[in-house]
């Protein structure tokens, strides 16, 4: 086969063929999984400051949890993540719009979380945020299931039910919101790690 213009169409439509494909593996699991067990974490040190009557403390918990623990994580484990990339030969994709996506659901979520702060209604209205956060969450893991990877949508369905449910339910359940988002991104990462293993088996 020595025409050359005919192994670049080849190349060209193999390219295009990989690229509709849909996406079922995604190296980037230990990242999701870190970011659940910090989200986690930081539900559950949101309740016991909420029982505890320390609304100050919380408005200012997730701002910090974020960008002090969370993101220098993210940074670490992504780019250990790439760097095993590298070595097997493979160039990474990078992934601008999903970066802008979660910057902004990062943002909006962090002004509705000072905004309550600031106005005082934090201890009255805490709710409010389970749900902000929820919603934001679910937009950012359909994103993230058309580009990246599939695991993304059933952790977005779960995620999605949880808000129904605590909605249906009422103001005693409203805890579902807040719980389910931190777990999700477990679930997504979990189940990350499985479809790598067994693609891995696979080869």
């Amino acid at each position: 086969m020595d025409n050359p213009g005919f192994l670049n169409d080849v190349r060209f439509l193999r390219d295009v063929v990989e690229r509709t494909q849909p996406p079922s593996i995604n190296p980037y699991w230990s990242v999701t999984l870190s970011w659940g067990c910090v989200l986690t974490a930081g539900y559950a040190a949101s309740v016991f400051l909420g029982i505890a009557g320390k609304a100050d403390v919380l408005a200012w918990l997730w701002p910090a949890l974020i960008f002090a623990v969370a993101m220098p994580l993210s940074w670490y484990l992504g780019r250990k993540v790439r760097l095993g990339i590298e070595e097997r030969g493979i160039r990474p994709r990078g992934r601008k719009d999903l970066m802008i996506c979660w910057f902004g659901i990062a943002t909006i979520g962090l002004l509705w979380t000072a905004g309550l702060g600031i106005s005082g209604m934090m201890a009255s209205h805490w709710y409010v945020l389970l749900f902000v956060w929820g919603s934001l969450h679910f937009v950012g893991y359909v994103m993230n299931g058309v580009l990246l990877s599939s695991e993304w949508l059933w952790a977005a369905a779960i995620l999605l039910a949880s808000l129904i449910a605590a909605v249906l339910a009422g103001p005693d359940f409203y805890w579902l919101a807040g719980v389910w988002i931190g777990g999700t991104q477990v679930l997504a990462g979990l189940l990350g790690r499985r479809n790598a293993r067994r693609q891995i088996a696979e080869a």
